[in-house]
């Protein structure tokens, strides 16, 4: 142990003596005043609901009948929850009503015109007398069929509540299909006293095929096709209807309590006119948060079983994030399982709005280590990859083997010494960012709610949020530390180790973009290294470059214990590589 501490000993004291810890150390003092100048958070009570009024009486007046916010609002989010919960716990009990059997009477309704169509035009043919034929107004008929199947598609898939699934494309055939046959059908140079007119339209009707990958000899049968065997009935699971309707009776308890107290707090003067106001956004986030958690479940069931590829296929998921939905309803479910509201707690730190109500000390130090984190980072490539390559090539790694030391430790004190320089420089910028942040924005020790892995919601205070941050953190600066010095080990390349790591670092983070509804790239260690975003974070927004640049994507099979496993076998790997090949090695 003794030998140990003293090769650490030394490896700290050649990296005190390298002039690139005093370049990095001015970069990251840049840094540092960088992240305060680039800070431009938006703060999250600027989205939040706020009631207004200077007394008790007047908060009460504009609960019951201001605009923007009142109790009617909250009284229809929450019935609205409900009626989603009631016809999904009785849609398809009767398979004459579902939404394909409707489909499937209209095609055969229209098949059925068609046909007295047909017999009409032979009957007005062989009688030369078109009477019966213009009586049976077999035109319109088909039009409004056409139409009334249009519409039930195009309701059926409507996003928050939607009835049925079919693929986009699908879908678009289906429009196309009966758009085509609308315009058939109101031909404006169509002569209902001309046979010939007829004639036409119906041999339209029959023979114009398209779609070639659809079965049937004419648009109608292409349709019956698609009715048939590309939609499908939404039924919602039992288990997600029994819980919702579980989580409905106790939102709707905790608001008639809530009300209560809001009637009751204009005459009791121990009630503050804050604790009444906060009664009254209790009210309305409970129902707000309870319609979001009716509608995200029932959206999410029909695809549970799909990964975001498969999902965007189907018309109103086209750009769904199956973690982003299912993390929202996680959250939910805690608030009102707990008879909580959103406003009570903050969120994760993001990159673009504030964790509590208003920037604070605790967002300028999250958001000044994602950028002074990379800062550090390249610090530690770069020391990584000269602690072996660099020293072989100037000859110090001889002189050091030569003495009585296991090559394990040497390396092993190598490496402990680069994290060592990377923790303290992450302590310091941690530091520095905290006392800049607290005398400019203070201190908010507001708890927030953080939801684990999309599964499990907790409470957390800010500074425990910032410490796992942190420590998230330091685990991403090891990975790559190791990665350098196995390039490094392997190849005796100083330049290399420092090029190849680098450019990782940031294929991976192009390939984030590319590959982010690709089942496979989730198992990859760089796409689960940003291990902090399995907390709940934010996602990033299109309009915000930077929030764009320092946001880790989440893919729809993200999972926590699949990163972090594929993170510490890749290390163990990087590591087993480096030690073998480094013992086995005749250092010149």
């Amino acid at each position: 142990m003794s030998s140990m501490f003293r090769l650490l000993r030394g490896e700290m004291h050649k990296i005190l003596m390298r002039p690139i810890l005093y370049v990095i150390t001015g970069v990251l003092v840049l840094a540092l005043f960088f992240s305060f100048t680039l800070l431009d958070m938006d703060n999250r009570n600027s989205d939040q609901y706020s009631i207004n009024g200077e007394t008790k009486q007047e908060v009460l007046q504009n609960f019951l009948s201001a605009q923007s916010m009142n109790k009617s609002i909250a009284d229809d989010n929450l019935a609205s929850a409900k009626s989603k919960i009631d016809y999904y716990s009785t849609v398809n009990t009767d398979a004459t009503t579902t939404i394909t059997a409707q489909l499937k009477l209209l095609v055969t309704e229209s098949q059925n015109v068609l046909v007295r169509y047909l017999n009409g035009i032979q009957t007005a043919e062989d009688t030369g007398n078109l009477s019966l034929l213009l009586a049976g107004n077999y035109r319109n008929q088909l039009a409004n069929l056409t139409t009334q199947m249009s519409t039930i598609v195009s309701d059926s898939t409507r996003v928050e509540n939607p009835t049925l699934l079919m693929k986009k494309t699908d879908y678009d055939r289906f429009v196309s299909l009966t758009s085509t046959l609308s315009t058939y059908l109101s031909d404006n140079s169509f002569d209902e006293n001309n046979i010939d007119d007829h004639n036409l339209l119906v041999t339209r009707i029959r023979n114009a095929v398209g779609f070639d990958d659809i079965e049937g000899p004419s648009f109608i049968d292409k349709i019956e096709t698609l009715v048939n065997q590309n939609m499908s009935d939404i039924v919602i699971d039992e288990e997600v209807i029994t819980s919702l309707n579980e989580q409905y009776e106790t939102a709707s308890a905790y608001m008639n309590d809530l009300n209560s107290n809001i009637t009751a707090a204009v005459n009791d003067e121990e009630v503050s006119l804050e604790t009444m106001k906060d009664y009254v956004l209790s009210y309305y986030y409970t129902a707000k948060q309870m319609n979001d958690l009716a509608t995200d479940s029932i959206y999410m069931n029909p695809i549970k079983n799909f990964n975001d590829s498969q999902a965007n296929d189907y018309i109103g998921y086209s750009e769904v994030n199956t973690y982003e939905v299912n993390q929202e309803i996680t959250r939910n479910n805690y608030l009102i399982a707990n008879n909580l509201s959103d406003i009570s707690y903050g969120h994760v730190f993001s990159p673009t709005t504030s964790f509590g109500n208003e920037v604070s000390a605790f967002d300028l130090v999250y958001f000044g280590l994602e950028i002074c984190g990379f800062v550090i980072l390249i610090f530690c490539v770069v020391l990584a990859a000269g602690m072996i390559a660099g020293e072989q090539s100037n000859g110090t790694l001889k002189v050091l083997a030569i003495r009585p030391y296991n090559r394990s430790k040497i390396l092993t004190s190598k490496i402990l010494a680069t994290v060592i320089f990377g923790i303290i420089f992450i302590i310091f910028s941690a530091l520095v960012l905290f006392i800049i942040g607290y005398a400019f924005y203070g201190l908010d020790m507001t708890s927030i709610l953080a939801v684990f892995n999309a599964s499990s919601a907790f409470v957390v205070s800010p500074i425990v949020l910032i410490l796992i941050y942190i420590a998230l953190m330091i685990v991403k600066i090891l990975f790559y530390v190791l990665l350098a010095t196995m390039i490094s080990v392997v190849f005796r390349s100083n330049v290399g180790a420092v090029a190849i790591s680098i450019l990782l670092y940031f294929v991976s983070a192009l390939f984030a973009v590319l590959f982010t509804s690709t089942y496979w790239y989730a198992f990859i260690p760089f796409a689960g290294i940003d291990l902090f975003k399995f907390f709940g974070g934010s996602f990033a927004t299109p309009d915000n470059p930077i929030a764009i640049a320092l946001s880790s994507p989440l893919f729809y099979n993200s999972n926590f214990i699949v990163s972090i496993v594929s993170v510490v076998i890749t290390m163990l790997l990087f590591t087993i590589i480096s030690y073998v090949v480094f013992k086995k090695r005749e250092i010149k």
